[in-house]
C-alpha cells in the first residue's frame, strides 16, 4: 500500500508542475491580452523599492521566501507576457541579477526578445472525407475531429488529399524502425497513432523502444514534425484515451481557440493542416475504406509494418486570424574562472497566466507563487551562492529565466533554436519548475529518470542528505516533454528536471500526497496560487542545495554528461560532441 500511495503522490506532484493542463499540453495557455486597466496606467513600481530585505550569499529559506513573495505579489499582475507585469518582472530580475553579481548574458543586454504568433482558426471548420464508393462524410469540429495549422497564413487547406495510415508514424534509424519505409506521402495526409508501439507492454517485457516509458517518438508533437519532414500535406492523430493518457475532452478543449507558435524560420517545414480525429471517427474512416482498424493497430506494433493507403481523400479549409507579439527571456551569467566558454545552465520560467477579469471570486490575478515564482527564486538563490565564491567555478553558470512557458515552452524553444551561448559548450541544463513546498522529504523525483548521467550526480548529492532518488511513476504520460528542459534535450544538451518527492520525513507519504493533491485541485493555474508565509521551506531548500551540488560538481570538472544508449536524444548529443571536437 505504501508503494501505491507513493505512486499516486508522485503523479499529483508532477501534474501540478508540467505543462498547461493537469492532463496534457495539447494546446498552450494564452498569453493574456495587454488590457488597459487602472493598475496598468499607474506608474510601474521601482523594483529597488519592492523590498528592504538583506539577502545573504547562502541559500536560505528567508531569501527564497522573499523572492517568491515579491514575484507573486498582486503588483506583478500574474506576470503575464506583454503586460505591465512583464515589465516589472523582468526589471526585478535584472535588478537581482545585478545585485548578486552576474553580468548580462546576451552581450551587453540582459534580454533575448522572443517573437511569437497567435493563430485562431474558424470554429465552424469541417473535414470532408470522400470514399472510393462515392460516399462522403463531413466530420464536425469538436465532437469528431479538431484541425488547425501552424502556418502563418490567412487560409490553409487540403484538397482531395489521399489518406495513408502510417502506424505510429515513427522514423527511428537507431531502432531500425521506419513506418514511412516504402511509401511516398508527399502531398498526402497521414493517419497516425499516438504514443509508442510498446506503450501498453507488460512490465519487464523486451520491447523495441522503452516499454511503458514514452519516448519522444510517442509524443503528439513528434508525429506532426515527422510527417512534415516526410513531405506530407496533413496529419491526423487517432485519439485513444489510454495511449494519450487523456480523454477526447482534453483534445477538444485544448484545440479550441488560439494556438501559439514561433514565427516560421526560413526552411521550416510545417504541415498545411494538422489535428486529431476521435476513435469513433477513425473507425468510420477505416471501415468505409475496407480496413479493420483494430487489426491495423495491432499490425502497427510490429517491426517492419508497411503503411496502408486508405481508399479515401480528405478536404478542408481553415480560415485564420493572426496576431504577432513578443516577450523577453532574461539571461545572466557568472563567468567561470578557468573555462568560461563552457557552461552549466539553470532554467526556470518567469511567466504565468496574468489576470482575468472573468475569473470567479477574488481579484482575478493568477499570482503563480508555486508555478513558477518558486523556480525563479531557486535560480536566483543558486546563482547568488555561485556568485559569492571567492574563486568562481571553473565553468560559467548561466541563469536563464524564460518567458512563454505557459504558451507552449516557446521561450526555451526560441533560445535553443537561436542560442545566445553555444549549445555544444553547454555541459548540462538543470530546470526548476513548481518546486515542492510540503517540507523535507526522503526522496527526489527525476522526470525522465535514466535518460542521462546527470542522475548519478543527483544520487551523490542526495546521499549527502540521506535521501533517495526515484523515477517518476507514470513515464508513459510523457511528463519529460512538458517543461523547458525538453527543448534543450531535443537539441542534444543533457537536461535534468528533478524536485522533492512526497515522502515527508516527519509525516510520511500520505501527508505529502494530500498536500500535493490539494495544490493540484485548489490552486494550480488558479488565482489561489498565492504566497503562503506558513509554508515549510525546509524541503525546497534541501532541493536547491542538492541541485547546486550537481551543478558545482559539473562546473568544476572537465566531464561532459552523457545521454544513455537507449535515449532518443543520444544522436543529437553526439552532434554537439562532434562540434566540440570530442
Amino acid at each position: 500500500m505504501r508503494h501505491l500511495a507513493l505512486t499516486c503522490a508522485l503523479s499529483a506532484v508532477l501534474l501540478a508542475a508540467c505543462g498547461q493542463s493537469a492532463q496534457d499540453t495539447s494546446a498552450p495557455a494564452a498569453p493574456p491580452e495587454a488590457e488597459t486597466t487602472a493598475a496598468d496606467t499607474e506608474a510601474t513600481p521601482d523594483p529597488a523599492t519592492l523590498t528592504d530585505h538583506e539577502f545573504s550569499a547562502q541559500i536560505t529559506a528567508e531569501d527564497f521566501a522573499e523572492h517568491i513573495r515579491i514575484l507573486s505579489s498582486d503588483a506583478f499582475g500574474g506576470r503575464g507576457p506583454g503586460s505591465a507585469g512583464e515589465r516589472l518582472t523582468t526589471e526585478y530580475l535584472v535588478a537581482q541579477l545585478t545585485r548578486l553579481g552576474a553580468r548580462p548574458g546576451n552581450g551587453d543586454s540582459w534580454f533575448q526578445s522572443v517573437p511569437m504568433v497567435e493563430i485562431t482558426g474558424s470554429p465552424d471548420t469541417t473535414l470532408k472525407v470522400e470514399f472510393a464508393d462515392g460516399q462522403s462524410h463531413d466530420f464536425a469540429y469538436g465532437d469528431e475531429m479538431v484541425v488547425g495549422t501552424r502556418q502563418t497564413v490567412p487560409e490553409a487547406a487540403l484538397a482531395d488529399s489521399e489518406l495513408v495510415f502510417v502506424g505510429y508514424g515513427i522514423n527511428a534509424p537507431e531502432q531500425n524502425w521506419n513506418d514511412y519505409a516504402g511509401i511516398d506521402v508527399t502531398g498526402k495526409t497521414v493517419v497516425v497513432l499516438v504514443n509508442d508501439p510498446d506503450h501498453d507492454a507488460a512490465e519487464g517485457a523486451e520491447t523495441p523502444f522503452r516499454g511503458r516509458a514514452m519516448t519522444y517518438y510517442g509524443r503528439w508533437t513528434y508525429k506532426f514534425e515527422e510527417a512534415a519532414r516526410q513531405g506530407a500535406a496533413g496529419a491526423l492523430i487517432i485519439h485513444e484515451t489510454a495511449a494519450a493518457s487523456y480523454g477526447w475532452d482534453v483534445v477538444r478543449n485544448s484545440w479550441s481557440g488560439p494556438q501559439y507558435d514561433l514565427p516560421a524560420a526560413e526552411g521550416d517545414r510545417k504541415l498545411d493542416v494538422e489535428g486529431w480525429i476521435s476513435g469513433e471517427s477513425a473507425e468510420r474512416i477505416f471501415a468505409a475504406s475496407g480496413q479493420d482498424l483494430a487489426a491495423q493497430m495491432a499490425a502497427a506494433k510490429q517491426r517492419g509494418f508497411q503503411a496502408v493507403p486508405l481508399e479515401a481523400r480528405v478536404s478542408t479549409t481553415i480560415k485564420n486570424q493572426i496576431r504577432h507579439a513578443s516577450s523577453n527571456n532574461v539571461i545572466g551569467i557568472i563567468e567561470g574562472s578557468e573555462r568560461p566558454d563552457e557552461y552549466v545552465l539553470f532554467s526556470a520560467h518567469w511567466d504565468h497566466l496574468g489576470r482575468s477579469f472573468s475569473a470567479p471570486g477574488g481579484d482575478g490575478i493568477y499570482n503563480g507563487a508555486i508555478d513558477n515564482a518558486t523556480g525563479v527564486a531557486g535560480v536566483l538563490e543558486i546563482g547568488e551562492l555561485f556568485a559569492s565564491l571567492e574563486t568562481p567555478p571553473q565553468r560559467s553558470i548561466i541563469l536563464l529565466l524564460v518567458t512563454l512557458e505557459e504558451s507552449g515552452l516557446l521561450g526555451s524553444r526560441y533560445y535553443t533554436e537561436n542560442p545566445v551561448l553555444p549549445l555544444e559548450q553547454t555541459a548540462a541544463v538543470i530546470n526548476i519548475d513548481a518546486m515542492s513546498m510540503i517540507g523535507p522529504s526522503r526522496d527526489m523525483v527525476v522526470v525522465g529518470y535514466g535518460n542521462t548521467s546527470l542522475d548519478d550526480y543527483l544520487k551523490t548529492a542526495a546521499q549527502t542528505q540521506d535521501r533517495g532518488v526515484v523515477p517518476e511513476p507514470t513515464p508513459e504520460n510523457g511528463f519529460y516533454f512538458r517543461s523547458d528542459h525538453f527543448n534543450f534535450a531535443k537539441h542534444g544538451v543533457p537536461a535534468m528536471y528533478a524536485k522533492g518527492g512526497p515522502d515527508h520525513v516527519e509525516h510520511g507519504v500520505e501527508y505529502g500526497q494530500r498536500l500535493a493533491a490539494e495544490y493540484n485541485r485548489d490552486r494550480y493555474h488558479k488565482p489561489a496560487d498565492e504566497f503562503d508565509e506558513n509554508w515549510d521551506m525546509r524541503g525546497a531548500i534541501q532541493d536547491l542545495e542538492a541541485l547546486h551540488h550537481v551543478a558545482d560538481a559539473i562546473a568544476n570538472s572537465d566531464d561532459w554528461p552523457q545521454w544513455s544508449d537507449t535515449s532518443e536524444f543520444q544522436a543529437a548529443g553526439q552532434v554537439l560532441a562532434e562540434r566540440r571536437g570530442d
